[in-house]
């Protein structure tokens, strides 16, 4: 089997999978279509570096996360310099370089309940961002730092902040489970 007919074999039945990533991930289906796109792409130029036989879902998932977080970062850079534009033109101070907290960050619309998609969506965007590479992706404090720019304390700081929301929209849900009482 030659690595075209390995890719299309090993990767691409994981499309609507990795749809239904991006969906949740953009909250916008063209821009989903681009970033499953985008995936691919990568995945396909780097499938050299898969190791056949391994999870390739996961693989494509965190290829998927790593897009969404540079395409993130490149809009970013982009407000920041229309909004520093906008700032010199109004005369007004530039506010440009405060943190703009990351958004959209989820995971797989199959891999949890109804009920606790919904908590994770409801869940501030700065804060899910953190819950999600934390406790869903195994993401180290450093990782999580690095990867959005913030300093360690702060990342310490929203997990637990959005693990607390997390726990109150989730709490008559567990007692409907018995894993806690009322």
């Amino acid at each position: 089997m030659n690595s075209y007919e390995l890719f299309q074999s090993e990767a691409m039945c994981h499309q609507n999978a990795l749809m239904s990533y991006a969906l949740r991930l953009t909250h916008n289906e063209k821009d989903a279509e681009d970033l499953v796109q985008d995936t691919l792409i990568r995945a396909c130029k780097n499938f050299d570096k898969y190791e056949p036989g391994t999870n390739c879902k996961a693989w494509l998932s965190r290829i998927m996360m790593n897009e969404f977080i540079t395409q993130y970062r490149h809009t970013q850079r982009e407000r920041a310099m229309v909004d520093r534009r906008e700032a010199l033109d109004e005369n007004l101070p530039d506010t440009s370089d405060a943190y703009i907290p990351d958004e959209n960050f989820e995971v797989m619309q199959n891999d949890f309940s109804d009920e606790v998609s919904y908590a994770l969506d409801h869940v501030p965007d700065d804060f899910r961002a953190i819950v999600i590479m934390a406790d869903l992706q195994d993401e180290s404090y450093r990782e999580i730092s690095e990867k959005l720019s913030i300093p360690i304390g702060t990342v310490m700081s929203r997990l637990f902040r959005g693990r607390q929301i997390l726990r109150q929209k989730l709490h008559d849900y567990a007692v409907s489970l018995g894993i806690v009482r009322a």
